[in-house]
């Protein structure tokens, strides 16, 4: 038995994700996963909650230094450590991005679908925006790049991305990441990568890339590229919540964190002692949740193929399965799921109406028997 098999109860938790809808519906929308955290992280806790003083804190060399060799043995990615910039969470560095980065009558891109902070950051700064689109190839979602490129604007100042993409679970390639560079470095264009599911690929043969890896060090220095990082998704800890921006151009790093401590309060002090502890002792946990998530991948899979009228392109990372349903009957899907037990992310929260997200972070008994319950909701709608 997995240890990711346990059914951990999370009912009058105050969770928003087990708490929002009756007891009896299974949950499978908001991105964190139903699986106890790495003993480390408790015991990280347990060891900091003994100092009874609980002050404003900062991050240490050592987590800094463990960051600089956490990208190094993951990517091969090698920066400085001033280059960071340490955030409560990557949702945060999107909206200082849009905030502190774009001028008055700058003008952005940013993926659709995606993950609905992109648009709300933008949105809330009120910068115009356009939305580059994601194709179908070969079963794989990939940016439209020659679309990306004809909706560039003289005051198209910056380039959102989203890698691992959410919800549609590509890994962009190295060669890919060169391309989206080599434009942007055509057109003058700042990059903002949120990398928060770099983590959580499932296929061994793919890696993930940041977008400033393989500038040389001049480049990188005076180059316009970020990131945005968190382990909060891979170690189950959104709740404590840490991010950090890898900014390698000082005047760009300088910008974006202008308001931080300010309209952005700092990271409390359990997140850097639990990003510490997972970087230092949550690898066996680690191997074991990626084997975990490619077995309910394959489990999703299965069951979608079951459904005629569903389709799943390929999934390379994440825990969320991006589903399509345009060939169903129904236009109240989301409400027929809920009405057999089950609640999922409807597409139109990513910008794509035909669409659901499923979340699949959950042990295999949960999972099947909400699939179970989603089968007799597409009975039900089928004509």
């Amino acid at each position: 038995m997995s240890r990711f098999d346990q059914i951990i109860s999370r009912y009058q938790t105050n969770s928003v994700r087990w708490d929002k809808f009756a007891k009896e519906v299974i949950p499978l929308w908001v991105a964190d996963m139903d699986f106890s955290v790495p003993e480390c992280v408790t015991a990280a806790l347990e060891k900091r909650i003994k100092h009874p003083i609980y002050g404003y804190t900062y991050a240490s060399e050592e987590l800094k230094e463990a960051i600089q060799d956490y990208l190094f043995k993951r990517y091969q990615y090698v920066i400085q450590k001033d280059w960071l910039v340490f955030l409560p969470s990557v949702v945060s560095g999107l909206h200082m991005t849009a905030r502190n980065l774009l001028k008055e009558g700058e003008h952005a891109l940013i993926p659709r679908p995606a993950y609905h902070h992109f648009k709300m950051a933008l949105e809330g700064a009120k910068h115009s925006y356009s939305s580059y689109t994601y194709v179908l190839q070969n079963n794989r979602w990939l940016i439209d790049l020659d679309g990306l490129k004809n909706l560039i604007q003289p005051n198209t100042r910056l380039l959102m991305l989203c890698n691992p993409h959410n919800p549609g679970g590509t890994v962009l390639s190295a060669e890919e990441i060169a391309q989206i560079n080599e434009i942007a470095r055509e057109h003058q264009l700042m990059i903002c990568a949120d990398e928060i599911h770099a983590d959580l690929i499932l296929d061994a043969n793919k890696i993930h890339v940041p977008i400033g890896k393989g500038l040389d060090p001049e480049e990188a220095t005076n180059g316009l590229t970020m990131s945005l990082m968190s382990l909060n998704k891979t170690f189950n800890f959104p709740g404590i919540g840490l991010g950090w921006a890898v900014i390698p151009n000082a005047t760009l790093r300088k910008q974006f964190a202008k308001d931080l401590h300010t309209l952005i309060p700092g990271p409390n002090a359990f997140a850097f002692e639990v990003s510490l502890a997972v970087m230092q002792g949550g690898q066996v946990w680690h191997v074991e949740l990626l084997e975990y998530l490619r077995q309910n991948r394959s489990i999703v899979q299965q069951w979608v193929d079951q459904h005629p009228n569903l389709r799943m392109a390929e999934l390379d990372a994440t825990y969320l399965a991006w589903i399509d349903a345009s060939r169903v009957d129904s236009k109240q899907l989301t409400e027929d799921f809920l009405n057999a037990g089950v609640a999922i992310s409807p597409g139109q929260q990513f910008g794509a109406h035909d669409f659901f997200r499923l979340n699949f972070g959950t042990s295999q008994a949960v999972l099947k028997q909400a699939l179970e319950r989603m089968s007799q909701a597409l009975k039900k709608s089928a004509p």
